[in-house]
């Protein structure tokens, strides 16, 4: 059979190649094993109508996996991209995902199929999955030859199915289909045929293909859990030469609210510093920061939101951001942008901090970053956070309208103007309330790229409003 594409198949190490140290001794622990001596037990690979070259790294249980590893891989595609139709990874499981996720960033406008397989149980056991994933792997690496839609982009492909490969999760340990993507669709899925999702599928880049080669590794992922000394989040912080840390953190981006736990994050984000990025521990759904008062208290102090990013994909993004040497807001405000289909909306925040009793509040002019598209705005909310009347009133109404980019608003400015994005209206007993707003229809009337956000909170109460801090989040969707 003629051999109509070629692949080159990337091989690191992990389960699929692995043997029993001692041989002879199928009890012995499992190793990394040379691909030559593998080769018997792979014949479906020669009736293929490929030319599939082997390029075999040193070779390493995944757990050994590190950033320059990720950056040697991307060095190998990038020397070899004009030569192959597209680049099969073969990698242990356990950390598949950390190098589907770094990859995605390190190679820059990829226009080739980049697949990323293994298995569960070794290449050379009479009952595995390596087979078929590795068959499967090198077809979509190759779709001309097997008439198969193009999927430029990194993936994993397991158990019949392909993942986006920073949207994958590990899920088991011994099952067949060890990934999953809670939180986007499948790009495709073998059974019979191979189909492939083609709406879900990012379109390949028209530019110059090149790879990024500088991650900084002092960031790290750190779990809220119950109970959590601040003195413990200090010593952490602490760390010399830290520059970013994913927090995960409880459902929708919640944290302790307590005064010592706030105040060393205030210190890390204010005196230190470091960018802090917010992801929720649950394997499905996303952050939404200040929906519920105990995230309210670190979106006012600069930690950011990391939308619906797994762990691994906020990790490898900051470290690829902060290798760039930006600035810290820039990192903050890029790390709230999809850049690679890492996550399922932008997220623009504004805060605006107060805490004086006036009736009109003229907020500083904020300028709208690179990249806002109103007319892709799926969710505009603005939260007023410990709303409250002077101490002589024990209970009321509170209401104030919000303005945008009307910078003359006062006690007589119409509600029913378009700049008006809405009313915060709630219920005073004497304790502090914290209102809401959806102001997602009328939000995209008034904003604009080219023109700075001018906010105006005019209080329509008898007497003067106090409040603490008003939060204006924007999603926008990525597609």
């Amino acid at each position: 059979m003629s051999k109509t594409g070629r692949v080159l198949m990337i091989y690191t190490g992990g389960t699929i190649g692995m043997l029993p140290l001692e041989k002879g001794n199928p009890l012995s622990p499992l190793v990394p094993a040379k691909w030559k001596e593998l080769q018997d037990f792979i014949p479906a690979l020669k009736p293929l109508p490929l030319d599939v070259d082997l390029h075999e790294m040193t070779l390493i249980d995944s757990s050994d996996m590190h950033p320059d590893y990720w950056i040697d891989i991307a060095r190998v595609i990038r020397d070899n991209h004009k030569h192959y139709d597209g680049f099969v990874i073969l990698h242990g499981t356990d950390t598949m995902t950390y190098t589907a996720s770094a990859l995605s960033f390190l190679l820059e406008n990829l226009d080739k199929p980049v697949i990323i397989t293994g298995s569960q149980i070794s290449i050379s056991q009479p009952r595995n999955d390596a087979l078929q994933n590795l068959v499967t792997s090198l077809m979509l690496a190759a779709p001309k030859t097997f008439d198969i839609p193009l999927v430029p982009e990194v993936c994993i492909y397991f158990n019949n199915v392909l993942l986006r490969g920073n949207r994958a999760r590990k899920v088991s340990s011994s099952a067949y289909a060890g990934f999953e993507s809670p939180n986007y669709e499948i790009l495709g899925r073998a059974g019979e045929h191979i189909e492939i999702n083609k709406k879900a599928i990012r379109k390949p880049s028209k530019e110059g293909f090149y790879i990024n080669e500088i991650l900084e590794k002092n960031v790290l992922v750190f779990d809220i859990f119950p109970g959590l000394n601040p003195k413990a989040l200090r010593s952490v912080f602490e760390i010399e030469g830290l520059k970013g840390i994913v927090f995960r953190t409880f459902g929708a981006g919640n944290a302790p609210t307590n005064e010592d736990f706030l105040k060393e994050i205030e210190i890390a984000v204010r005196k230190k510093g470091l960018a802090i990025v917010n992801i929720t521990q649950c394997p499905q759904g996303m952050v939404e920061m200040g929906l519920y008062n105990a995230s309210a208290g670190l979106l006012r102090l600069g930690v950011i939101s990391g939308a619906d990013m797994t762990s691994e994909a906020a990790l490898v993004k900051m470290m690829y951001l902060l290798g760039f040497g930006y600035d810290i807001e820039t990192v903050k405000d890029l790390m709230q942008r999809n850049l690679r289909g890492e996550q399922s909306v932008n997220v623009f925040n504004f805060v605006y901090e107060h805490g004086k009793a006036d009736k009109v509040y003229r907020a500083p002019a904020k300028q709208v970053p690179s990249g806002f598209d109103k007319d892709k705005i799926v969710s505009a909310k603005v939260r007023m956070h410990s709303a409250e009347l002077p101490k002589e009133v024990s209970q009321g109404k509170i209401e104030c309208a919000v303005f945008m980019n009307y910078p003359n608003a006062d006690e007589t400015t119409d509600t029913f103007i378009p700049q008006c994005i809405g009313t915060l209206t709630g219920s005073y007993n004497g304790e502090p309330v914290h209102l809401v707003l959806d102001c997602t229809e009328r939000a995209s009337k008034v904003l604009g790229p080219n023109r700075p956000v001018q906010v105006t909170i005019v209080s329509k109460n008898e007497h003067d409003l106090i409040w603490d801090a008003i939060y204006i989040g924007i999603y926008t969707g990525v597609e």
